[in-house]
């Protein structure tokens, strides 16, 4: 557990969460009463088999999908029960989210799209978005488009992109998935790095037990109870 850690101010507090899904027999449960925490600065492993309900988990954290019960709170407020506007507005002031997909703006440069989330949250600072760039190997690939990047270097922009808002909870879907072992654990160490300074909260989904031990904790996710 990170130094400092206080429950009483989680940046993230998840509490019997429940959460299924209508197979052809009926409904099938995915995630059955899942709780926990996160403090500022704290950074979180979350790992499991494919199926287990870690990808369900990060959705529903991050207000794409809703829970059928419990609650989800982040930051002081409290997530299940907001509207889908607010949800979205939450997603784009307080919780950064990097996928397995890049969702990068094909039109826009790689200095653009790193700066795109950072300016719709009014947060957008040259001097932060130069940073990462840095710190993530991407300064020469500024003014290039993404299709003149590999995937690896599409994955860093998407990356620098949810950083570059400075948002309180990062929540990453195997953020480092296409990568190679040495750039992976340059990206998580940025990404530990940022939490530390920012007093935000990390949540990582990895399959990787050696990505996972760079983490303050680990939690395991088995058919829908963490374990």
């Amino acid at each position: 557990m990170s130094e400092g850690y206080d429950p009483g101010c989680a940046v993230l507090s998840v509490h019997n969460l429940t959460k299924s899904f209508q197979g052809v027999d009926g409904p099938v449960p995915v995630l059955r009463g899942v709780s926990l925490n996160l403090g500022p600065g704290e950074t979180l492993a979350l790992t499991g088999e494919s199926g287990s309900g870690k990808s369900t988990l990060l959705h529903l954290i991050g207000g794409l999908e809703q829970a059928d019960s419990g609650t989800i709170d982040i930051d002081g407020t409290r997530l299940t029960g907001l509207s889908d506007r607010g949800r979205a507005t939450l997603r784009r002031g307080t919780v950064g989210v990097i996928f397995q997909q890049f969702n990068l703006i094909p039109s826009l440069t790689v200095a653009e799209n790193i700066a795109f989330q950072a300016r719709l949250a009014g947060r957008y600072d040259r001097g932060v978005t130069a940073d990462l760039a840095d710190k993530l190997g991407l300064t020469a690939q500024l003014r290039k488009y993404p299709e003149q990047l590999s995937g690896g270097q599409q994955q860093r922009v998407a990356i620098a992109r949810t950083l570059a808002a400075r948002p309180r909870l990062v929540l990453a879907d195997e953020p480092t998935g296409n990568l190679d072992e040495d750039t992976a654990l340059r990206v998580l160490e940025t990404l530990c790095d940022l939490a530390k300074e920012t007093r935000s909260g990390l949540l990582m989904v990895t399959h990787s037990v050696q990505l996972a031990s760079k983490l303050d904790r680990r939690l395991h996710l088995r058919s829908g109870v963490i374990t």
